[in-house]
């Protein structure tokens, strides 16, 4: 085991200073890629490694000795990811759900900027497709995927019939992808 991994098990708090923030540091640099990886977001995994390691350092001391403590520590701090993706239910859109469920080797590989580039760009395109859609057709779209609200909901709240709803998703979609894939053939 690594030497900073003695220090938490340990009294963290009446060390001094810069040995806390080593041991931080050391900390942050074993989950940052994986935690990064989950959400996509800076200040989302920054907050989510705060969390974590407030977590280990109450918990640390009162492991028993013969444990596996990084696998442990990349436990707590998946798992604080994880809650913070269900808490914040409004954000799931911005979050890439998907790609939690991969495969979890992809965690320790960088993102090529090409495909970076490439997926802000889609999602600039999508956004203008959305907006030159009819205000009603952006609403259902909304609606549904956004607020995740279910057919009948959304049906009451627009004060219209299932079937009128249902057929409004379906053309709202159909106009949403011939939007998009223009936009994505004249990009070209």
């Amino acid at each position: 085991m690594e030497q900073w991994l003695y220090l938490l098990i340990g009294d963290f708090e009446n060390l001094n200073e810069e040995i806390q923030k080593l041991i931080y540091i050391n900390f942050r640099n074993l989950i940052y890629r994986d935690i990064y990886f989950l959400l996509r977001n800076y200040h989302w995994v920054e907050d989510t490694i705060q969390e974590s390691f407030l977590k280990v350092v109450a918990k640390a001391p009162t492991l028993k000795q013969n444990g596996n403590m990084k696998a442990w520590i990349k436990r707590v701090a998946q798992n604080t990811a994880y809650d913070f993706m269900k808490k914040n239910k409004k954000y799931r859109y911005n979050l890439d759900i998907d790609l939690v469920n991969e495969n979890k080797e992809l965690a320790n590989d960088e993102i090529a900027v090409a495909d970076q580039v490439e997926q802000k760009i889609r999602n600039n395109l999508l956004n203008q497709a959305i907006f030159e859609l009819k205000e009603n057709y952006r609403i259902v779209l909304f609606l549904y995927y956004i607020e995740e609200k279910s057919y009948k909901e959304i049906a009451k709240t627009l004060n219209i019939s299932v079937s009128v709803l249902t057929q409004r998703l379906a053309r709202a979609r159909k106009k949403l992808l011939q939007y998009f894939l223009k936009k994505w053939d004249d990009r070209k």
